[in-house]
């Protein structure tokens, strides 16, 4: 087909930005223009990752709102982007905090929208595109998941927990369980970081500073565990004791509760080998925002 605008094969030589997205554009087309492509047969419709979509029909069935249109977007990428950089075949949970629909479409697990919502407790503060802040007394979030029962790929010798941030407050917990000092990481330099440990301490402190980004913690052995802030990671010996029967908590460790906000908070297995990608795509989404 030939016409004046130059569509059909490719639309290669125009000059309002085709393409993948079209997003930005000034002449309000539609969403199944803005997110499409020129192909071989002139427009070609867009679908989500299979499992994006499945998080939209959860919350759709729940009455949640949705996202806007830009964001689903992308979050989108973001899900493709760690399928393709093998970090989703690992998670067990994923929550994703940080986006502009309502507080209970935050809630969502997004490796299983079936299982594992998390709850809110004592109100935490919802801030549209950056998460939920703890008010450091009563609030926080519970994964309503139990590593020692419910994990598959979060287990004793091979295990991850991530912590994104958007914003920090004062030395307090990032996440933990209610019980105990165990399995919890604190924005501080302390000896007591711990995963799958009960309660022995790391042999040497470990700073998760003060810098907004993400925290994280990899038990790679019965005995090594890898701590990053971002993409700076130091590798200290403590040894695995048990997975422990409780809830992770986010913002909560014990009696202790943080005021931080937090972005987004993941479990699965190590994730050494991946994890500057999954930082690199985490980056990518929530500085898009």
């Amino acid at each position: 087909m030939a016409n004046s605008n130059g569509w059909g094969d490719g639309a290669s030589n125009n000059s309002i930005g085709w393409g993948q997205g079209a997003v930005n554009n000034s002449i309000s087309w539609g969403e199944s223009h803005e997110v499409s492509w020129a192909g071989l047969t002139d427009i070609v419709g867009f679908a989500y990752e299979d499992e994006y979509q499945a998080i939209l029909d959860r919350a759709t069935t729940l009455g949640y709102s949705l996202p806007s249109d830009a964001v689903k977007l992308k979050q989108n990428t973001l899900l493709a982007s760690m399928k393709a950089d093998g970090v989703w075949a690992k998670l067990d949970v994923f929550y994703v905090f940080a986006q502009d629909g309502g507080s209970a479409f935050a809630t969502i697990n997004w490796k299983n929208p079936n299982a594992n919502q998390s709850t809110l407790v004592n109100s935490p503060t919802f801030v549209s595109n950056g998460g939920f802040t703890g008010n450091g007394t009563s609030s926080y979030i519970d994964t309503n998941f139990n590593q020692s029962t419910q994990g598959v790929n979060y287990t004793l010798n091979n295990a991850s927990r991530y912590f994104f941030t958007h914003a920090i407050s004062g030395v307090s917990a990032l996440d933990g369980i209610m019980s105990s000092n165990n399995n919890r990481m604190i924005r501080t330099s302390v000896t007591s970081q711990r995963i799958n440990s009960g309660a022995t301490s790391l042999l040497t402190p470990f700073d998760f500073n003060a810098t907004v980004n993400t925290k994280s913690i990899h038990r790679t052995s019965s005995t090594s565990v890898t701590l990053y802030n971002s993409t700076t990671g130091t590798t200290l010996t403590q040894a695995s004791a048990a997975l422990d029967n409780a809830n992770q908590l986010v913002l909560r460790a014990s009696t202790n509760y943080g005021a931080h906000t937090c972005a987004a908070y993941a479990m699965g297995a190590s994730m050494i080998s991946e994890h500057s990608a999954f930082i690199a795509d985490w980056n990518t989404y929530k500085n898009s925002l």
